[in-house]
């Protein structure tokens, strides 16, 4: 059944597929301000967020400032939703077309209308008609509102964290700690051959010429019992239309070690990123009016462990090099699909996160940093998006000694579709940095802002 109540903006991130089992993967997104002002790069650019979040080996190769730093809070926010399917919902919700349907049908069953024979008297068979008619038409408006809300899908990402830095010459260390919620949702039409079947015999009821037309509206299985007014009997009962969605809230503590090494006359720095990992996936299959929600159904937890590993190789004429892995143990975590909707079971999903590997370089002046990141893996999907392969362009404009505009551009060798400019800018006056970052196009927007401290 199909319920009553706005429903979209509680559960998204959240809801689930009807698909069989399926293997899908994080995206390697960096919603940090300045990796996401400037196209998305940062494995040989970044700063001290970046090294906690992006490439460890930044640790022991930024050099901007020496001493303890806290970068405390960290949000980023990214939301697509192409085909304007909340608009879309919440329209749907307003015009209360369900409730209309099942007043039609109710009136046709207290009217009498299912017992009319078309011998009976011209008024009673009018007005059987009349309701039929009705019937008919509040059918449609559902079947058309349907039909409209089907498309592509929406899509969220989520980040807040933060990082405590004490850096040395020997092995800088930072703590980090973050949250990271990714979901993607969709409607799902199902229900074309039952609303159609139901406008086919409400419409030849209404313009019925022999008695065997009168009856294909009360002969019609999905409506016939609600015309004995039968409380437990609605035609929308039978509705299997949905919203779907599904992902993952995954929230690590690492601690970030970094050094430079010597190797080969070579000064190279190396990091790696130990860290615990909490998982929890998420799948649900909703009505579109659903009126409760209940999210511990379809929620499933893990505890883990994996690693981040990365390296930079500075030059002494303002370039440098950088290679970064994320998750370097591969992982895979089943989700616990949970259905409202009668008759519904969904297959499980699989969410893996498998080794994520970027590559980055730089060139720095005294005034200018320009850079770009190549993601070297494919990611699948966690929700419905398309998959990501990205390659990011951004430079970075410095302000007298406290300031910085940035600007770039995010391409997706996937998914053209996806691509997407982007800007922001740095102050850091008084020991006190604030990073805010924006992207979008017209499909999606995308926010970030970091608050950081020196000591």
């Amino acid at each position: 059944m199909i319920r009553k109540a706005s429903l979209v903006m509680s559960v998204l991130p959240a809801l689930a597929l009807l698909f069989p089992a399926q293997a899908l993967a994080l995206p390697y997104q960096s919603l940090t301000p300045r990796a996401l002002s400037m196209g998305g790069v940062g494995v040989a650019s970044g700063g001290e967020a970046e090294a906690a979040f992006v490439n460890p080996a930044l640790l022991a190769s930024y050099r901007e400032f020496e001493g303890f730093s806290l970068v405390l809070p960290i949000l980023g926010r990214r939301f697509s939703d192409p085909d304007s399917l909340l608009d879309k919902v919440d329209s749907y919700q307003a015009a209360d077309l369900e409730a209309g349907l099942t007043d039609a049908i109710v009136a046709y069953g207290e009217l009498g209308a299912s017992g009319v024979r078309i011998t009976d008297a011209t008024d009673d068979v009018v007005e059987a008609k009349a309701a039929a008619q009705s019937i008919a038409d509040a059918s449609q408006r559902v079947l058309d509102q349907l039909q409209i809300i089907t498309g592509r899908p929406l899509q969220g990402e989520f980040l807040g964290g933060m990082a405590i830095r004490i850096p040395n010459k020997r092995l800088a260390a930072s703590l980090k700690m973050d949250t990271h919620v990714v979901a993607g949702g969709m409607f799902e039409f199902n229900d074309q051959m039952l609303l159609q079947g139901i406008i086919d015999a409400a419409t030849t009821t209404a313009n019925a010429v022999d008695q065997d037309q009168l009856d294909a509206l009360e002969n019609n299985p999905a409506i016939a019992g609600q015309f004995l007014l039968e409380d437990s009997v609605n035609a929308v009962d039978n509705l299997t239309s949905n919203l779907s969605a599904r992902g993952a809230v995954v929230s690590e503590i690492g601690l970030v070690l970094s050094r430079e090494f010597t190797v080969v006359g070579q000064d190279v720095a190396v990091g790696i990123t130990p860290k615990l990992v909490k998982v929890q996936t998420f799948h649900y299959v909703q009505g579109i009016n659903t009126a409760s929600f209940d999210s511990e159904p379809g929620v499933k937890e893990y505890t883990d462990f994996n690693i981040d590993v990365g390296v930079t190789k500075a030059f002494a004429n303002g370039w440098q090099t950088g290679l970064a892995i994320k998750n370097l143990l591969p992982k895979e975590y089943d989700t616990r699909p949970y259905s409202s909707v009668s008759g519904l079971t969904p297959a499980s999903a699989v969410i893996k996160i498998d080794p994520q590997v970027r590559l980055g370089v730089s060139h720095h002046n005294e005034g200018l940093t320009v850079a770009a990141d190549l993601d070297v893996t494919e990611n699948d999907a966690v929700g419905f998006e398309p998959k990501t392969q990205y390659l990011g362009l951004g430079a970075e404009l410095e302000l007298l000694d406290w300031g910085q505009l940035r600007a770039g551009y995010r391409h997706n060798l996937s998914d053209s579709d996806a691509d997407m400019p982007t800007i922001g800018f740095g102050l850091s006056p008084f020991g006190v940095r604030i990073d805010m970052a924006l992207a979008g196009n017209g499909d999606e927007t995308a926010f970030s802002f970091q608050l950081g401290f020196k000591f």
